[in-house]
């Protein structure tokens, strides 16, 4: 496998080539994706190179304490770009109609850290390593040398997108993939002048009356199933339209059941248009990421998700019955 060194030397002879340079990541993205983007092209302006992050419509007002100087760019079909960044994701269906990009850029420079998906995404450059907590792990440790140079102006902004991305993909260093280098990494961060308290409250506690509401509903939706071993739970639009509220701008919902007594496993369906949920999956226990992979999705063994058409009843018997058997295999020691 490629080596962070390697993928430095690639990115930067790259970039020495590149017109014009598109940064993007998977459809919904989240504080890591997102977040790292934002890091990213950070980096590419200290170094004065333009670049665009290109995203499909949503709101990323969670995001906006880290936003300043950033540039978006709404999808269009007719965009090129010589330089392409694909980050947090491996699979082309994870990237809807933006796959598009993928094919007409010159230059591909894949980086993720999730189990590689099927339809892999074609890059020149191509680094995927599951032991990365993050995407933006990655980015910090390719270029820490460099970004431990900068004034603290530049290197603050830079570094508080890149932490970001390790609070959203430990859940505040609160699941399973939290590890030693995780701590490692944040600590290096922290060394470098960022502050863990503010960043922390800024992204996990700036929830409006409303968003806490919708919570709430969400909350009393819980089932279990599986004597008691599974927990179900789902969200509707009326939920999201009564709050006056868009699914992009509430924060991850299964943090508030993660560690509820007796469950292996937790199922989140977040209906995003008639007939379409999103689908989110985690576990201690079970590997979550088989069971999305069988909708098309994918992640983690421990978190895990797809997008699932159908009725709300159809996907959970569905859902119950995969489940049933992952548990019963876990049982046996499969």
């Amino acid at each position: 496998m490629m080596k962070l060194p390697e993928l430095k030397e690639q990115i930067l002879a790259s970039l020495q080539t590149a017109g014009s340079i598109g940064i993007m990541s998977h459809i919904n993205p989240d504080g890591d994706g997102f977040c790292a983007s934002l890091a990213l092209q950070q980096l590419l302006r200290i170094w004065a190179y333009d670049s665009e992050i290109v995203t499909d419509p949503g709101n990323f007002s969670n995001y906006e304490h880290l936003m300043e100087g950033a540039r978006l760019r709404l999808y269009d079909p007719l965009l090129i770009y010589d330089l392409l960044f694909t980050l947090d994701c491996n699979s082309l269906d994870r990237v809807g109609e933006r796959a598009s990009l993928i094919d007409k850029a010159r230059i591909r420079i894949l980086i993720d850290h999730h189990e590689v998906e099927h339809r892999l995404i074609k890059a020149d450059v191509s680094y995927i390593d599951t032991g990365f907590v993050s995407a933006g792990a990655i980015i910090f440790r390719c270029f820490q040398d460099e970004i431990t140079k900068l004034d603290e102006a530049l290197r603050l902004p830079v570094l508080n997108c890149l932490y970001t991305t390790i609070l959203n993909d430990t859940n505040n260093f609160a699941n399973a993939n939290t590890n030693a280098e995780v701590y490692r990494a944040a600590a290096d961060m922290a060394a470098l002048g960022i502050n863990p308290s503010r960043l922390y409250k800024q992204y996990f506690l700036n929830q409006s009356a409303e968003e806490m509401r919708y919570t709430g509903e969400v909350l009393s939706t819980i089932e279990l199933h599986l004597n008691r071993r599974l927990l179900m739970m789902h969200s509707t639009l009326q939920m999201l339209n009564s709050n006056h509220l868009d699914a992009d701008a509430v924060m991850n919902i299964t943090r508030w059941v993660q560690g509820v007594k007796g469950i292996d496993a937790i199922v989140y369906l977040r209906e995003e248009e008639p007939g379409l949920y999103k689908l989110s999956l985690r576990s201690v226990n079970l590997d979550v990421n088989k069971i999305a992979n069988l909708y098309g999705g994918g992640g983690h063994r421990s978190a895990s998700g797809a997008h699932v058409k159908g009725s709300l009843d159809s996907i959970k018997h569905d859902l119950i019955s995969l489940f049933d058997s992952a548990l019963k295999d876990y049982d046996a020691g499969f």
